[in-house]
């Protein structure tokens, strides 16, 4: 994930780029309405499970797991786009929320989360 003059860039490799169909995803500045910090916990909750796509993401049944590609769940209305590795429940991950994209929120992980969300503030 990286940072440009106006977009957040999240470029996907491997398996991952694959069962996406995607190389990369761009989310434009003036796509992004708010961006915050949240604890993983509270955002594996309300995921359902991939939009499409093989396995099951269910966040309250599996928590901690590995979840990279679109995920449906209660309290957004539309897709999410998660890039989150297998982790803690009290990772903290970036929350970008979108208006008149593909997307209607964005949960990332980053390695400081505290530095990547003052960046993506300033776009």
């Amino acid at each position: 994930m990286s940072i440009r003059d106006d977009s957040v860039l999240v470029v996907l490799n491997g398996w991952d780029r694959i069962l996406n169909w995607r190389r990369a995803i761009e989310f434009k500045s003036d796509t992004i309405t708010a961006v915050r910090l949240a604890d993983r916990a509270a955002l594996e909750l309300l995921i359902d499970h991939r939009a499409f796509g093989w396995g099951t993401h269910d966040g309250s049944k599996r928590p901690g797991h590995r979840r990279v590609g679109t995920m449906l769940g209660r309290g957004v209305p539309g897709k999410q786009f998660w890039a989150v590795g297998a982790g803690s429940s009290t990772t903290q991950l970036v929350v970008l929320d979108l208006q008149h994209h593909e997307f209607a929120r964005a949960v990332l992980e980053v390695h400081d989360p505290e530095s990547f969300q003052d960046a993506a503030q300033r776009l």
